[in-house]
């Protein structure tokens, strides 16, 4: 509605998932865990490496 992704789609659609499978959403759970944790990591370097050129 306010030019935003549909987030509550995404979220409707993992939610759906883990009640139809209880395997699906714990998968779903420990993939989001390592989005999170690789996304985390990416910055942490991003932020480290320009501040060691200097």
């Amino acid at each position: 509605m306010y030019n935003t992704p549909p987030i509550g789609g995404i979220a409707a659609g993992f939610g759906g998932a883990a009640a139809a499978s209880p395997w699906l959403g714990l998968q779903a759970l420990w993939l989001g865990l390592a989005v999170f944790t690789l996304v985390s990591a990416g910055m942490a370097v991003k932020r480290i490496l320009p501040a060691r050129k200097g």
